[in-house]
């Protein structure tokens, strides 16, 4: 299985963060660099330096950035910075520095301080990260890795997180359930169960293991975060939103956390605070379709049609392929008294076969406002033979009544 563990995946910057509160300017730092912004992520990392100097986080991640900038002088200077403040914070980063600027001594003697740290990268991660192609087939690099660096729990934790991240939910479980005997588990192998449990659909054990991770780990504001979304899955929204809100609060305002938010808000009927989630969260990740298009449905349940139209426009232009798009625009067009625009987007959500019963239901109520009364109670029949409940009764308002069903 450890070999397995060869395949990782480089993350952004390997500081511990987690049960850390981190500001505003934090996460516009990370949301312009997760979308490749690297000079505005600059900008945003250098103001939360301005504010506190001597926060070796902040050093350390100026360094990544500067280092995918292609600043490599720089990204020394600053991550070693960081290391000077704390170290043990920043080995990984200047190790991949001083190799890309063909500093190869320097690089080793970084790279083995990360590798005889507790918090360190998978071997995965190191083999497979391009600035060390240049070394990877030296005697030195060769020499590195007949050393055994890891540990057994690491490898353990390892194992799982591959598992997991393939899908391979019950292999995870066989991994970890024999570590999880004990009176004391350890919280991190918990919260690995528990997202093995979430892919399986056992979300009511999924809730159990994060609430028993919690208890020993308070302030980690994942724990919450995963939490809520095993309540989501259970349809218990307002657990839901009180773990997000405190996810929210422990981490400083992680944006991810209030696009769950807006979700369990949305599935609890609170528009407008899940309005206001999604709206948080656009400012921070604008190019997020998804996203963008849970604001727009959210906020066609919120009475903001405008918004909605704004939204669903955008989409349509980017992805005029897309037939929930139509579906929703045809809404917001009816909702806003727009029936002739409206009933050229539904036909084409009925062209594309989306959500047919809703589709006909909503064309047909479309239809009655344009007075096509007959074409309309064609609809109204299609979307009740497809299941729609409250085209039933607009048939029977509107519309022939059906004929009784013969008694015996």
């Amino acid at each position: 299985m450890w070999t397995k563990t060869l395949i990782g995946l480089s993350l952004f910057i390997v500081v511990t963060v987690n049960a850390q509160q981190m500001p505003e300017c934090w996460y516009r730092s990370q949301s312009a660099f997760e979308q490749g912004e690297y000079k505005t992520s600059l900008q945003w990392i250098d103001s939360c330096i301005a504010k506190k100097p001597k926060n070796n986080i902040y050093w350390v991640r100026r360094g990544e950035i500067q280092f995918n900038l292609g600043s490599y002088q720089e990204a020394i200077e600053s991550s070693l910075k960081g290391e000077k403040l704390k170290p043990g914070s920043s080995a990984y980063s200047p190790a991949k520095a001083f190799c890309m600027i063909g500093d190869t001594s320097s690089c080793f003697k970084w790279l083995k301080i990360n590798l005889g740290l507790s918090d360190k990268e998978t071997e995965g991660t190191i083999k497979y990260e391009p600035a060390f192609v240049r070394i990877s087939s030296s005697k030195e690099w060769k020499e590195l890795w007949k050393k055994d660096w890891y540990s057994t729990y690491e490898k353990l934790v390892a194992d799982a997180e591959y598992t997991i991240a393939h899908k391979q939910w019950d292999e995870a479980l066989d991994i970890l359930n024999p570590r999880l005997k004990g009176t004391r588990p350890r919280p991190q192998l918990l919260v690995l169960r528990a997202e093995s449990y979430y892919g399986l659909g056992s979300f009511r054990n999924a809730v159990d293991d994060y609430s028993t991770a919690i208890k020993r780990s308070k302030k980690n504001h994942t724990y919450f975060a995963g939490r809520a979304q095993s309540y989501l899955a259970l349809q218990k929204y307002n657990s839901a939103i009180t773990d997000l809100t405190k996810a929210i609060e422990l981490s400083g305002g992680k944006p991810q956390y209030y696009r769950s938010r807006a979700e369990a808000y949305s599935k609890n009927n609170q528009y407008n605070l899940a309005f206001d989630d999604i709206g948080y969260y656009m400012t921070f990740y604008p190019s997020d379709s998804e996203a963008s298009f849970l604001m727009a449905t959210i906020a066609v349940e919120a009475g903001y049609y405008v918004d909605a139209l704004f939204s669903l426009g955008k989409l349509i232009k980017s992805n005029p392929n897309e037939a929930k798009y139509y579906y929703y625009r045809g809404v917001a067009y009816l909702k806003t008294e727009n029936y002739g625009v409206a009933e050229t987007d539904l036909n084409i959500a009925i062209a594309k076969g989306f959500s047919l019963a809703d589709s006909y239901y909503q064309r047909a109520i479309d239809l009655l406002k344009l007075g096509k009364k007959d074409d309309a109670c064609l609809d109204l029949e299609i979307a009740v033979k497809k299941g729609n409940f409250n085209a039933q009764e607009l048939l029977y308002k509107h519309c022939k009544k059906p004929q009784q069903q013969q008694k015996w």
